[in-house]
């Protein structure tokens, strides 16, 4: 049976639960922004790097349009790159679908046009717990968006002083912490079946495709043996 809409809440007290709960991941995005920030300095302008940031709200696949920008724009690689990087939000999407079906009208585009790995990882995390407020979701975005936005600028404009953000450790920062939003997931052993078939079709998919696709490929892998699994 559909759930009914609009029984679950959307309100100011959630927001600034997903807030609090995002200060640690904005710190990460906007150290991350800091380092596309540096990067599109010598191939943008300030004003189309924001534009970007603030769109496409995607850094991986930023960072994989920065690498093909050239005149004149190579229109369709950039679009299949870009595909493959951010396919993987069709999945955690789709994990979603259940409790935001609870919603009619704007309010789960709107939460899923700022969905990202972060504050998906944040908004489950809490949903585990039995808070269904979408203000969780909604407050831990805005913290990425406003860090990612506020490093892309501040990265570009210290481009001649910060040199190549990779000489800090600055292009781990996420990995980190998604490796310890991993860790806080733990359940127990049952854990390791769905962790390493998605390890494993990381490294198989070197063999096969682009660092764009692997992505996809780890995710799919993982949730379809996760799935089955559970089932």
């Amino acid at each position: 049976m559909n759930p009914p809409l609009n029984d679950a809440p959307l309100s100011r007290a959630g927001v600034w639960r997903g807030i609090r709960t995002s200060v640690p991941l904005g710190v990460a995005s906007w150290i991350v922004g800091l380092g596309f920030g540096v990067a599109a300095q010598s191939t943008l302008p300030l004003w189309a790097a924001l534009f970007m940031s603030g769109s496409v709200f995607a850094g991986a696949a930023q960072f994989a349009a920065l690498q093909m920008w050239s005149a004149p724009l190579p229109f369709l690689p950039i679009w299949l790159s870009t595909f493959a990087v951010n396919a993987r939000f069709s999945l955690l999407s789709a994990s979603l679908a259940p409790w935001l079906a609870r919603y009619r009208g704007w309010r789960p585009w709107v939460a899923l046009a700022i969905l990202a790995e972060g504050q998906w990882a944040v908004t489950t995390e809490a949903h585990g717990r039995g808070d269904r407020d979408l203000g969780v979701l909604v407050g831990a975005s805005v913290v990425v968006w406003a860090a990612w936005m506020t490093g892309t600028a501040m990265g570009f404009l210290a481009s001649p002083l910060l040199g190549d953000p990779r000489r800090f450790g600055l292009d781990l920062v996420l990995v980190l912490f998604f490796a310890a939003t991993l860790t806080s997931s733990w359940r127990g052993p049952r854990d390791l079946v769905p962790w390493t078939a998605a390890a494993l079709a990381t490294w198989g998919a070197t063999f096969v495709v682009g660092p764009e696709w692997q992505v996809i490929v780890a995710a799919l892998v993982g949730a379809t043996v996760g799935a089955w699994r559970d089932a």
